[in-house]
């Protein structure tokens, strides 16, 4: 219960586990989420796809129409989205996101029109994007076990979809999407931009994991894919801004680091986006279809 500002030291306790497993299994769908995009392409990617598909997933029979995860709602039916839009969503300079995006339309990920930029159906549908999904989807669902044996999901709704002949994986990557993209509003909030936001994901899941871990310049180049002088950078203004330590071994957050209010509030605002997927996952029927053995993976209700 929280009361005039007071954290009771059970939900504080309580949020720090959640904090635990949900930014280790963060970190993993960042890295290995979106097609084997490197992760800061993959939340451009993820930023420009749920822009485009905001207007359908309002709309029951649009689910309906593009459950399967084989048949993503057609490029006409997409909403593009402008770069500049990308960019201020991330934090991101402009010609950064420009750039990427240009770099990401080569390789057949977007296209890009005076309209906008577009996701299109060629690449949701690709054997690349499909089975990034679907080892996604096992990570999902792994991370609520976790969670379940830990004790820490909530009392969850009832699901509005009855069970069909698979698993509603499409339902359940939109729904992944949605948290990892406020998760990262709730990161750069602290961190300032995307790319330090990874960073402090990173560093996050291994002082939660093991207090005292700290991470070298080249490990945190090597799991995000970015270049070490870029990590350097960033980790510079980062020590300066208290959100991590900065020692000749690398980079970490001691303990009493993580009991600043900062910190405190990311694992708040952590713990109601994570009963927020899990609500979600249990209202399209995902979590529902889990419990039912035998099921193939591949119904939508997205």
């Amino acid at each position: 219960m929280r009361m005039s500002g007071v954290v009771e030291p059970e939900v504080k306790h309580r949020e720090r586990r959640v904090a635990r497993l949900s930014f280790a299994f963060l970190l993993d769908e960042m890295v290995n989420g979106v097609g084997g995009l490197e992760p800061l392409e993959a939340l451009l990617v993820l930023a420009v796809n749920q822009a485009n598909i905001a207007p359908l997933t309002r709309d029951p029979a649009a689910r309906a129409r593009y459950g399967q995860i084989e048949a993503p709602a057609p490029d006409a039916e997409r909403r593009p989205v402008s770069i500049n839009a990308v960019a201020a969503s991330l934090g991101l300079p402009f010609e950064t996101v420009r750039r990427r995006i240009r770099r990401l339309a080569a390789a057949g990920v977007c296209t890009v029109s005076a309209e906008g930029v577009v996701v299109p159906a060629s690449f949701l549908a690709s054997p690349d994007y499909v089975q990034s999904v679907r080892v996604g989807h096992a990570r999902l669902r792994a991370f609520y076990q976790d969670l379940q044996a830990a004790g820490l999901v909530e009392e969850l709704p009832p699901s509005a979809y009855g069970l069909e002949d698979a698993v509603p994986v499409r339902a359940a990557a939109r729904l992944l999407s949605d948290y990892v993209l406020r998760s990262c509003e709730g990161l750069m909030r602290e961190a300032g931009n995307v790319v330090s936001a990874l960073i402090l994901t990173a560093i996050l899941a291994a002082a939660l994991r093991d207090t005292g871990a700290r991470l070298s310049v080249s490990q945190i180049s090597r799991r995000l894919r970015l270049p070490p002088e870029t990590i350097r950078r960033h980790l510079v203004q980062m020590s300066e801004d208290e959100l991590c330590a900065r020692t000749s071994v690398g980079a970490g957050i001691p303990p009493d680091m993580l009991e600043r209010p900062g910190f405190t509030n990311l694992f708040a605002d952590n713990a109601v986006n994570v009963q927020r997927l899990l609500n979600g996952l249990a209202e399209r029927g995902v979590i529902l279809s889990w419990e039912v053995p035998a099921r193939s993976a591949d119904r939508g209700a997205a």
